[in-house]
C-alpha cells in the first residue's frame, strides 16, 4: 500500500464522519449516577479499612484508646457497606424502570459486594478490633 493509497483511505473516513447520525450514549445518566454512587462506596470501604489498619498500627493496642485514623476508617467502611442493601434495593428497582440497564446496575453492585467482601476478610481484624473489648459481654451470671 503506497502512502497516496492511506492518504485516500482517510479522507473518505473524514467524509462519512461529518453525516448528521444522532449517536445515542452507550449508557443512560441513571446507570452513569449509579456507577458514580457505587464507585463512592467502593472507595469508602477501601479507604475505611486502609484507614482502620493504619489506626491499628499507628495507635496503642489496647481497647480504650482510638486515634483519629481508626474512627474515620471504621465510619468510611462501615458506611460503604451500608450501601450494599442499598444497591440490591436500586436493583429491584431497576427491573420495573426502563431507564435503568439492569444488567449493568447487577455488575456494578455485584463488583461492590466482592470489593467490600475482599477487604472485610483482609483487614478483619483492624476494623472489628473493639467489637469483643468488654470484659463482661453482657453474659448473664458474670460478676463485672
Amino acid at each position: 500500500m503506497d502512502h497516496e493509497d492511506v492518504d485516500s483511505l482517510t479522507t473518505e473516513e473524514d467524509d462519512d464522519s461529518n453525516s448528521t447520525e444522532v449517536v445515542q450514549p452507550l449508557v443512560s445518566d441513571a446507570n452513569l449516577q449509579f456507577r458514580g454512587f457505587c464507585q463512592l462506596l467502593i472507595a469508602m470501604a477501601v479507604l475505611g479499612a486502609i484507614f482502620s489498619f493504619i489506626g491499628y498500627v499507628s495507635g496503642p493496642q489496647t481497647c480504650d484508646d482510638d486515634n483519629l485514623f481508626e474512627m474515620l476508617g471504621q465510619f468510611m467502611f462501615w458506611t460503604g457497606m451500608l450501601g450494599i442493601p442499598i444497591n440490591l434495593f436500586i436493583l429491584l428497582i431497576s427491573f420495573a424502570n426502563s431507564e435503568f440497564d439492569s444488567k449493568d446496575v447487577f455488575v456494578w453492585t455485584l463488583i461492590h459486594f466482592v470489593v467490600s467482601m475482599l477487604f472485610l476478610f483482609l483487614f478483619v481484624e483492624y476494623i472489628l478490633k473493639n467489637m469483643f473489648c468488654d470484659p463482661c459481654m453482657g453474659s448473664p451470671g458474670e460478676d463485672c
